[in-house]
């Protein structure tokens, strides 16, 4: 059935319920587990910060690695409590693109991703981060 699931993987009630889904689909089954998160580029206007405030980027981009190395270490010992060996990796990118991408890279079979509940209004402008990456992916999808 599924060979390898990969976790889209934040900081957010839904990303949490998602991994642990995974967690117990991967155990099941016999999974390879991938826990990927996306880090998103600071904005364009970070790079004049230094002008005003010297260091300031660089500073901003160690907390922002720093969080999301926390982040990926919090997953990871979740699943491995668990019994589940998981790779985890952090991309830097647009996050759908970003997802899209490592699903193709790593040849993923089972995307598991948390599903936020939005008003129907936000749904329909925006679509959302689970409608805008099934669209683009060839695996099977699991919104939790």
């Amino acid at each position: 059935m599924y060979k390898k699931i990969m976790i889209a993987f934040d900081e957010s009630a839904a990303a949490k319920r998602a991994l642990s889904s995974a967690v117990e689909l991967a155990k099941e089954l016999k999974a390879d587990l991938r826990l990927l998160t996306v880090s998103e580029p600071l904005p364009v206007y970070a790079a004049f910060m230094d002008s005003e405030l010297p260091g300031a980027r660089q500073a901003l981009l160690e907390e922002r690695n720093a969080f999301y190395k926390d982040l990926q270490s919090k997953g990871i010992k979740h699943a491995e409590e668990h019994g589940i060996a998981v790779e985890g990796i952090i991309v830097e990118g647009e996050e759908v693109q970003a997802i899209v991408d490592q699903i193709a890279d790593w040849g993923a079979d089972l995307l598991v991703i948390g599903r936020r509940h939005h008003s129907g209004a936000v749904s329909r402008i925006w679509g959302g981060t689970v409608h805008n990456v099934a669209e683009r992916i060839q695996c099977s999808i699991l919104a939790v």
